[in-house]
C-alpha cells in the first residue's frame, strides 16, 4: 500500500507514469498497465469519495489534500479515507475489490426468485398475444 500512495502522489505532483511508477520495482514489479489502472482506481475512488462527502471539504482540492483536508491525517491517506468511510457507516471506497459503497436498511418487498421451481408468491399471468 505504501508504494501505490508514493506513486499516487508523484503522479498528483505531474509526474509521468514512468517515473513514477519506479516505485515498483523488484520483487513488486507491475505490469505495464497496471500503473495506469491504479491512477484510474484512485481518481475513482475520490471521486466516490467527493460524492459522498460533498458538504464536508472544498472539492475543487486535488486527490491527497482533499483526503488530508476531511481526515486530518497526511500518512497513510488512503488507509486514513478507508478508516474515515467506516467510522461515518459506510464501506470503504479506496482501492478496494468491492465497490458497495452505502449500507441500506432492508425493505420487505416482493421477490422473485431466480430458482424456476420455487414456489411462487403471485399469479402467473399468461399472454395471450
Amino acid at each position: 500500500m505504501q508504494e501505490a500512495e508514493e506513486y499516487l502522489r508523484c503522479r498528483e505532483q505531474g509526474q509521468g507514469r514512468r517515473k513514477a511508477s519506479r516505485v515498483f520495482s523488484g520483487d513488486k514489479a507491475l505490469s505495464t498497465n497496471h500503473p495506469a489502472v491504479l491512477d484510474k482506481a484512485f481518481r475513482r475512488a475520490v471521486n466516490r469519495a467527493k460524492a459522498i462527502f460533498h458538504d464536508q471539504v472544498d472539492n475543487r482540492l486535488p486527490g491527497f489534500a482533499w483526503i488530508e483536508a476531511l481526515t486530518g491525517q497526511s500518512e497513510q491517506s488512503i488507509v486514513s479515507l478507508n478508516q474515515y468511510c467506516l467510522e461515518h457507516g459506510l464501506n470503504c471506497v479506496c482501492l478496494i475489490r468491492f465497490p458497495i459503497l452505502l449500507f441500506r436498511e432492508k425493505k420487505p418487498k416482493m421477490t422473485h426468485p431466480h430458482n424456476n421451481g420455487a414456489p411462487r408468491s403471485w399469479k402467473v399471468v399468461i399472454d395471450s398475444w
